[in-house]
């Protein structure tokens, strides 16, 4: 019994770091997976389980930064913004220097209304985060125009992607560029989806609320 719990446990574990695993995959992938259950009811009831355990393995083991880490990025992948920056400093503090935590650190203190931490500590660590994901955290985190320019100048030296297209797109859009915005989402994006991409940025964009704007962007529910 022990040893399915275990392996239940680990299913969780590995379901929820998958969470933030696409957040910054380009806005045509960012809607966070489900934790597999087939209605919110069950969804937010495994969210529950999940963060309980994740939460349950950091007090055993308060000093493992792995296990800090793990229980930010739920924290984050549920939306609770505070609660996942609170774990994913101390992961740093504890020595988790990994590009990703501090991607999702960066994420939760824009989560959190903490903008200028965000942005400090996405310049610092600029040089070790994937141009897309750098590009689009930035522009979140209240730094557009510098977010434009390094997509724009990945782009120029020949980096190519999907999300880094779509991430500049929605950065164009942050900014008001809304030409610009159309022309590049329309190289990926089907044309007859085009106007709903628009729509859907643009209410984005005029949100003034820098956690409601994250929170619409990684498909989370708004409070």
């Amino acid at each position: 019994m022990h040893r399915f719990a275990n392996r239940r446990s680990g299913i969780r574990m590995a379901v929820a770091n998958a969470l933030i695993a696409t957040l910054l995959a380009g806005c045509s992938g960012l809607a966070l997976p489900t934790f597999g259950a087939n209605s919110a009811e069950n969804s937010e009831s495994v969210h529950e389980q999940t963060i309980a355990e994740a939460e349950a393995a950091v007090f055993a083991q308060p000093g493992d930064a792995a296990l800090r880490a793990h229980l930010g990025t739920t924290y984050l992948a549920v939306g609770r913004f505070h609660s996942a920056a609170t774990s994913l400093a101390d992961a740093v503090t504890l020595g988790d220097e990994s590009p990703a935590t501090a991607l999702r650190l960066a994420l939760a203190l824009t989560g959190s209304g903490r903008e200028a931490e965000a942005a400090a500590l996405l310049f610092e660590r600029a040089e070790d985060l994937p141009t897309a994901d750098l590009g689009l955290a930035l522009a979140l985190a209240g730094e557009v125009e510098p977010a434009i320019r390094t997509m724009e100048s990945a782009i120029r030296f020949g980096e190519s992607s999907v999300a880094l297209r779509q991430n500049l797109a929605l950065a164009y859009a942050l900014a008001g560029r809304w030409r610009e915005a159309r022309l590049l989402a329309a190289v990926d994006v089907p044309a007859g989806e085009v106007a709903k991409r628009m729509e859907r940025w643009a209410t984005i964009a005029f949100n003034p609320s820098a956690t409601q704007r994250l929170a619409m962007v990684l498909k989370l529910p708004l409070d």
